[in-house]
């Protein structure tokens, strides 16, 4: 029998999260709260699955967001999420047929970007997703924070109950989205996944403790974090597990991370992608060394719309580019663009010019958020430069003044 793919119906929703669950190789959790909060942020009409018979043996979805990239707040994306395939039914294409369909979908909708989080850094290349966002994975001995240097702390911070937490962190996040490429808008709904933590609560975690910093009375960073209890010979050696920390200027960051730090009976700290990599705790540490980090991926990209996306941000430096983009997957990207962009907007479009640099839509996607420079991955001999001085250029254009970063699981 064939492979048969559609959008599910709400009515298949057990059918289709079972099939989510398994494909991850677990089992579905006993709390109720985890699947009704997949039911209300499930969009069916937006699903791609696949059906062996009445079978569901592939799943994909895609959830609406507005994600901010250089210069701009707010761009459409659809965010592929939920994305498996049933173990009795690998190596049949059933993968790349929903990728095909959702990427399709996407273009007939005018969504000029998708996002993802991968489970495998190997997966999804081949369909045109680049590493847009890279995370680091930074933990320490909490004997070690002295700081050498930090900004003034003129304020205080202050514990908030959880169901008041949203208020104040709100109006905070949507500052600090503007400063950042790459961050997620929230709704109520992505607060409430925050806020919760239903990955947290699915693994079993502690419950989370929400403190903000307040100067003058204006909230200006707030913290979520846990602790690990554990004792070793009669001591508490507790483990604090930021889960978001996140400051609309350096004092505050600053601030938050002291208070972090100053936790009583704990002994070690660790946090992920819940805080930006460029925050400059390093250079705030006395014994920067103690800092252990490690990087990884974070959000992958897939710009579906080449002319729309890069007409969507602005760019550091006014200048202009032939860009060659080689693109098979998303045909219709595949040629030369020419890109004229500056700190005021931009305007893409084809041309038959000859490309001053050469490009896959992977690798395009990769620096479209400015962490990573074109220069960088031409070293890999994956961008190639055609007119001297290109991708120098580039370089400059693609720039942004902070490093990407995104907080929203999916």
């Amino acid at each position: 029998m064939p492979i048969t793919y559609r959008p599910i119906t709400m009515d298949e929703f057990d059918q289709f999260d079972l099939a989510v669950v398994r494909g991850f190789s677990a089992h579905p959790d006993s709390n109720p709260a985890f699947k009704d909060y997949a039911r209300r942020v499930l969009e069916p009409e937006n699903s791609v699955v696949a059906f062996d018979g009445d079978d569901i043996v592939g799943t994909s979805s895609s959830v609406s967001f507005d994600i901010s990239v250089p210069g701009v707040p707010a761009v459409p994306i659809g965010g592929i999420t939920e994305v498996t395939v049933a173990p009795t039914h690998r190596r049949r294409g059933i993968l790349t047929q929903m990728m095909r369909r959702q990427l399709d979908a996407h273009h007939e909708r005018d969504i000029p970007i998708a996002a993802l989080w991968a489970s495998e850094s190997v997966i999804y290349g081949r369909f045109g997703y680049g590493m847009a966002v890279t995370h680091e994975h930074r933990e320490i001995d909490l004997r070690h924070t002295s700081f050498a240097h930090s900004p003034d702390i003129r304020g205080q911070v202050h514990f908030i109950a959880k169901e008041d937490a949203q208020k104040v962190f709100s109006p905070i996040y949507d500052q600090v989205r503007g400063q950042f490429p790459g961050m997620i808008r929230r709704d109520d709904l992505g607060w409430e996944a925050g806020i919760t933590d239903f990955n947290g609560l699915r693994d079993r975690k502690p419950d989370l403790f929400y403190a903000y910093y307040e100067v003058d009375g204006v909230p200006t960073g707030y913290v979520m974090y846990r602790i690990r209890h554990s004792i070793t010979a009669g001591d508490a050696t507790n483990s604090v597990q930021i889960h978001e920390i996140v400051a609309a200027n350096d004092e505050a960051s600053a601030a938050l991370w002291r208070f972090c730090f100053d936790i009583d009976l704990a002994s070690t700290l660790s946090v992920g992608h819940g805080a930006p990599i460029d925050d400059g705790l390093n250079w705030m540490l006395a014994d920067p060394r103690r800092l252990k980090r490690s990087s990884y991926d974070g959000l992958w990209l897939r710009l579906i719309d080449v002319p729309a996306a890069l007409s969507a941000r602005t760019y550091s430096e006014e200048g202009s580019l032939a860009i060659r983009v080689e693109d098979s997957f998303c045909d219709w990207n595949d040629g030369v663009w020419r890109l004229d962009g500056g700190i005021e907007g931009a305007d893409c479009i084809a041309t038959n010019d000859t490309a001053d640099i050469s490009m896959s839509a992977a690798d395009l996607a990769a620096i479209y958020l400015g962490g990573t420079k074109p220069s960088e991955i031409a070293r890999s001999g994956r961008v190639s430069e055609s007119s001297p001085g290109a991708l120098d250029r580039a370089d400059r254009m693609f720039a942004s003044p902070r490093k990407p970063w995104n907080i929203v699981d999916f």
